[in-house]
């Protein structure tokens, strides 16, 4: 049975916040795993065999290779986290805005 929601539930989840619209923006992707494939730093090399293994992934439907890009990506955000850098940079400059304004 679908669950009814408020008429405030309703209005909140339609408001986004500035920070939100700028990750929306900058990493225009509508599912998880193209927003962590956009936010997730690669070097020069690894650029046209991951590319490949997207192509076949997309192809063949693969679970699996799907299963691996995840996964490459959430240990590449662990090992040097280069590719959150622009995201992070919009929520910090937002709060320094908003801690600003309360002073």
């Amino acid at each position: 049975m679908a669950r009814q929601v408020g008429i405030f539930e309703g209005l909140r989840a339609g408001i986004q916040s500035e920070e939100e619209i700028a990750l929306q923006w900058m990493f225009p992707a509508r599912s998880n795993f193209k927003r962590l494939q956009m936010m997730t730093h690669h070097s020069n090399k690894s650029m046209v065999p991951l590319s490949v293994m997207g192509l076949f992934q997309r192809m063949y439907k693969s679970q699996v290779l799907k299963i691996f890009q995840e996964e490459l990506g959430y240990n590449k955000i662990a090992l040097d986290r280069l590719g959150r850098v622009e995201g992070s940079e919009i929520v910090a400059a937002r709060r320094k805005a908003r801690e600003e304004e309360q002073d």
